[in-house]
């Protein structure tokens, strides 16, 4: 006959004392018995691991080092930094409505950070031409260059002396006469040298009329020997500032300087350089100075965020501090455990040290994540300490018996939430699995502080104390009497309520379900808002077209960059492309050089004034007008026409003017045409260097920009939209990757990093939930049932994986696991039902709590982002160790009477009180990603608490109830007379 034992006390009785109580009673026991030498160990043993991390522990600083190296994307942009460095610009943006203000306000910056070169290096703000000045002529195509040289056919006698020919008479008759022996030769029909013809006499037109209106406005009236391009005008200036088209915002850019230990990058370079700001704003008041760039951004991010977290720091001890005074009725039950939790932390800084020998920009978080779950321990110990000692229990006994009681459940906490971290490992981010190493151990440590420092402080505190002095917890009495008396109802309203925020998650669209919390991957969107740092670098998008974030790609040759350049610019996404080997001649030097030595040889007699001709006659010089203007009127063009117009019109205004203004005139306008004529052979001159242009002929300022020292040349490829969401992101990413597969640059980190951010944590989720359930049923289950439940899915899941490997196939791990814990699940369903559903119960809170938060979040529209991923296994953590607390509470007390102890109730409540305003305090920061983290944390902790105290309870005492019926019918049947017991068979 099968009789169930009368309680869940002596259930758990039957199994023996097990070694893990036996082992916590042993060690409470020896720390008891020697506080002051404990004590002395365990502060020799932090002061070692402070020492051992003030001298050891190094800082890693960039975001890059939160980047496995060895990933594909983060081994492109390696190659990249090595051959061109991994500084990014600092922009300063300087904006007028005039650009003589921004030009000189852009020189009077520029030289003042050229004077700091410990501080600033390759400012570029403006491109000088130098060499290249003297090399224009290679930039044109052979075929413009053979043009040219045909042309000079006409200047010849020009360029041999005979200047006299560019009279003005001379030229009147020279233009007519060609005018009307091309006319009579095609019997009015305008050929092509007709058309230079008219174009030349529209020129001569066109420019008399406007020096005659305007003595200042002289335009040339000579055609081009050679049509010049826009680059080779803009290679004739001798400064070409970094201005918009608009001209109405400048830009100057450079590197700061970094220092490798600075949390805030190059904090040194960007707080000396607002100083210059400032100066030169006082200096130029009508112009508008600011500043962005990569550089910028991270070091405003960092330094917000720090100055955020010291105030939330401030905030939260005050607020952790007052909470458990009231919790614990006093001040010194509550230092005792910061005293435990300072241990615990030099304990765990020295781990870190021996463990992964530094810090980075996310796990230097580490510290604020174990005072909010390692103060847990100590709120769980001291609540039952004290609920014993105030039910009778002298100092030592109090203590083992806690040890023994609430032992296994702060081991069972501390090692499943340690585990959660742990699994981090799995993930591919690195910053991710360096923070899981260092909380996992953090957190095992700061459990075996509990058991180890606790003891003694509290032996040395309480050794001459009544119990009826030490301080009375809170009790909760109203909560746990509405939970005993009407669990049906309380369980039904929270399931209700639960589900009904739960199914916020997602909503029905347009005949389909869509999430309501989405991952936003814009970081923009974590920084606080009116940054100027931000606003600037959205004007300067808005208004120039040029993004902080670009692509980069790396070509050998600048043939290849060329080629590239023209594939990207064809892109739907991008705007365009800057690069260098543009700037060199698009032709060889075999097929330019001797063209450009035939124009070097025809300038070489120019003289080095323009000649003085005698004074002009007027008379004679309006009848050499009349007649091109009557051929010019008589032809069938109408071009022509349109000339004859204009100097019909110049005729009407000349003969009004007095015979000395006229003389005037026109000696002047002789002798403006004579000296453009020379200036258009000296600019031909000048640029006709016969040595070809090589690389060091161009600005300095972008050579150290675009060409590395091993001869590499970069290309900057720019987005047409904002690419710091992730659908123009996505978009400009996969397309560019069509062109160039090992394209790399800050927006293709960005974009793998938040991917791999999120997958990240979703795996470690996943893997986490598994090895909490495996760790559950290792503490949940009978003894003799554990390896019965394990092994065998364990050998199924080891022989699956050789399998697949053998046969050449991929293993899917997550497949894996979630096999292992099905079969596990399905085996302890079979063999230890009950013991399973206690493990089932404790995973309640994370799971469902878990399930509220992220309705709230969707109800709120919350957002997760790669700043409050780090929630989900803090809540995760928290919410196990709230079920597994108080699983352990019910399987103490008696069958049939089970009603939540006041010290769990105390417990769960300044724990998760502590850790919401702990993480809560985050809300005052102006940093919108630290924001959002306490909210969202406070939310997920909020929710575990909710059904801790309410939901899980209420489903024990219900699950109580049902169990105390069967074990009373099973006896009260075992007790008929055995004809009766056949009878109701």
């Amino acid at each position: 006959m099968r009789q169930d034992a009368p309680d869940r006390q002596s259930n758990t009785k039957q199994q023996g004392e097990t070694l893990l109580t036996d082992a916590l009673r042993s060690i409470t026991r020896l720390v008891s018995d020697r506080p002051r030498l404990t004590l002395g160990v365990v502060l020799l043993l932090a002061c070692a691991a402070v020492g051992l991390t003030v001298t050891q522990l190094d800082f890693k600083t960039q975001r890059s080092d939160l980047i496995d190296s060895d990933a594909a994307f983060q081994r492109r942009w390696i190659n990249y930094t090595e051959s061109f460095g991994d500084t990014s610009d600092i922009v300063v943006v300087v904006e007028a409505s005039d650009s003589e203000t921004i030009e000189q306000t852009l020189e009077d910056l520029g030289s003042r950070l050229s004077a700091e070169p410990e501080l600033f290096s390759n400012v570029l703000y403006k491109i000088e031409p130098g060499r290249l000045r003297s090399k224009g002529l290679h930039y044109l195509s052979p075929k413009q260059l053979e043009a040219g040289l045909s042309r000079f056919k006409e200047y010849r006698p020009v360029l041999q002396g005979r200047w006299d020919l560019i009279r003005l008479d001379a030229l009147l008759n020279r233009m007519d006469s060609q005018l009307r022996a091309q006319q009579a030769s095609t019997a009015g029909a305008v050929g092509q040298t007709n058309d230079q013809l008219v174009k030349h006499a529209d020129l001569f037109a066109t420019s008399m009329s406007r020096f005659l209106v305007d003595p200042n406005d002289f335009r040339s009236p000579w055609p081009e020997v050679v049509p010049v391009d826009s680059r080779l005008r803009e290679q004739r200036k001798r400064f070409v500032y970094l201005l918009n088209d608009a001209r109405t915002m400048g830009f100057l850019k450079t590197y700061p300087a970094e220092e490798a230990d600075d949390l805030n990058g190059a904090s040194n370079s960007i707080d000396r350089l607002r100083e210059v700001i400032a100066e030169v704003s006082a200096t130029q008041p009508d112009a508008k100075i600011g500043m962005t760039g990569i550089p910028v951004l991270e070091s405003d991010e960092m330094r917000r965020s720090q100055s955020d977290m010291t105030t939330a720091s401030i905030v939260s001890f005050v607020g952790v501090g007052l909470l458990l005074f009231l919790g614990f009725r006093g001040f010194r039950h509550p230092l005792l455990a910061l005293g435990m939790l300072v241990v615990g932390i030099a304990w765990s800084v020295g781990y870190t040290t021996l463990a992964i020998g530094h810090l980075n920009i996310l796990s230097v978080s580490f510290a604020v994540i174990l005072i909010g779950l390692g103060i847990d321990f100590a709120i769980h110990y001291i609540s039952r300490y004290l609920e014993l000692r105030h039910e009778g229990e002298s100092l030592q006994p109090a203590l083992l018996k806690t040890s023994s009681g609430v032992g296994a459940g702060i081991i069972t906490a501390a090692i499943t939430t340690s585990l959660a971290f742990f699994c981090a490992t799995f993930t591919q981010f690195l910053g991710v699995a360096e923070l899981g190493v260092i909380v996992g151990g953090g957190i095992l440590l700061c459990a075996a502080a509990t058991f180890l420092v606790l003891p003694a402080l509290v032996s040395l505190a309480d050794k001459n104390v009544e119990p009826k002095k030490l301080p009375t917890p809170f009790e909760a009495s109203w909560l746990r009497g509405l939970t005993a008396r009407f669990p049906a109802l309380v369980g039904i309203a929270s399931v209700l309520l639960i589900v009904g925020v739960g199914s916020q998650v997602v909503r029905y669209s347009e005949g389909s379900f869509e999430p309501r919390v989405r991952y936003d991957y814009n970081l923009l969107n974590l920084q606080a808002k009116g940054l100027e740092s931000v606003d600037v670098q959205n004007r300067v998008f808005e208004n120039a077209n040029n993004s902080l974030l670009f692509a980069v790609a790396i070509a050998d040759t600048p043939a290849e960059a060329r080629a590239l350049k023209w594939k990207f610019e064809k892109l739907a996404s991008v705007d365009h492309v800057e690069e260098l080997a543009s700037r060199l001649p698009a032709h060889p030097t075999e097929e330019t050089g001797l063209l450009v030595q035939a124009f070097r040889a025809q300038l070489a007699r120019l003289p080095s004034r323009p000649p003085r001709f005698a004074s002009v006659n007027p008379s004679s010089i309006g009848r050499d007008m009349e007649r091109l203007y009557q051929s010019l009127r008589q032809s069938s063009d109408p071009q022509a026409k349109k000339v004859a117009r204009t100097l019909n019109s110049f005729l009407d205004r000349f003969e009004n003017m007095s015979l000395k203004d006229q003389t005037d005139f026109l000696n002047a306008f002789q002798h403006r045409t004579a000296a453009a004529l020379l200036g258009q052979f000296r600019a031909l001159e000048s640029a006709s260097d016969t040595q070809p242009v090589a690389l060091n002929d161009l600005p300095d300022e972008l050579t150290t920009r675009f060409v590395s020292p091993q001869g590499k040349w970069l290309l900057q490829i720019y987005p047409k939209e904002q690419i710091w969401d992730v659908e123009p992101l996505t978009q400009f990413v996969e397309e560019v990757r069509t062109v160039d597969p090992d394209v790399t640059g800050t927006p293709l980190q960005n974009y793998e990093a938040s991917r791999q951010i999120f997958d990240s944590y979703k795996s470690a989720a996943i893997y986490a939930l598994a090895v909490i359930c495996v760790v559950l049923l290792i503490d949940f289950l009978h003894r003799d049932h554990k390896l019965l439940t394990l092994l065998p899915p364990l050998v199924v899941v080891t022989l699956s994986a050789m399998i697949v490997t053998t046969r050449g196939g991929t293993i899917n791990p997550v497949m894996l696991v979630i096999g292992f814990v099905g079969m596990a699940v399905a085996i302890a369903a079979i063999l230890d039902f009950r013991n399973l559903c206690d493990a089932v119960f404790a995973m309640v809170p994370p799971i469902t709590g878990g399930l509220l938060m992220l309705g709230v979040l969707g109800l709120t529209g919350i957002d997760l982002n790669p700043a409050n991923l780090i929630v989900l296994p803090l809540v995760l953590g928290i919410g196990v160790d709230d079920g597994v607390h108080v699983v352990h509470d019910y399987r103490m007390q008696r069958r049939g009477q089970y009603r939540t102890s006041s010290s769990t109730i105390n417990a769960i409540v300044l724990t998760s009180l502590t850790s919401m305003i702990g993480f809560g305090s985050m809300m005052f920061a102006a940093h919108r990603g630290l924001y959002s983290v306490g909210l969202v944390l406070v939310i997920g902790i909020g929710s575990c608490l909710f059904v801790s105290l309410v939901t899980l309870p209420a489903m024990l005492t219900l699950a109580d109830r049902m169990q105390s019926r069967k074990s009373e019918t099973g006896n009260s049947a075992g007790n008929k007379p055995a004809h009766q017991r056949a009878k109701a068979a």
